[in-house]
């Protein structure tokens, strides 16, 4: 999993079909921004902290938009 990682849960917090798109890791947590659907095409939820093993890497990717890469 990596900055861009398209997500899913299964986490109580997260309605369920929701996806979300990796942020940000620090150590074993993850920033996830959330949404109602497909990323990008459903409307967006909120911005929280999870921690990696309550996350479910879907195998797609995208470039958040305002992410630095160095």
């Amino acid at each position: 999993m990596q900055v861009g990682s398209i997500v899913r849960s299964v986490h109580i917090a997260v309605p369920a079909g929701a996806r979300g798109i990796v942020m940000r890791i620090l150590g074993d947590m993850a920033m996830v921004t959330w949404y109602a659907g497909e990323p990008g095409a459903s409307l967006q939820l909120n911005t929280e902290p999870f921690f990696l093993e309550d996350l479910i890497d879907t195998g797609e990717f995208v470039r958040p938009t305002g992410v630095q890469v160095h």
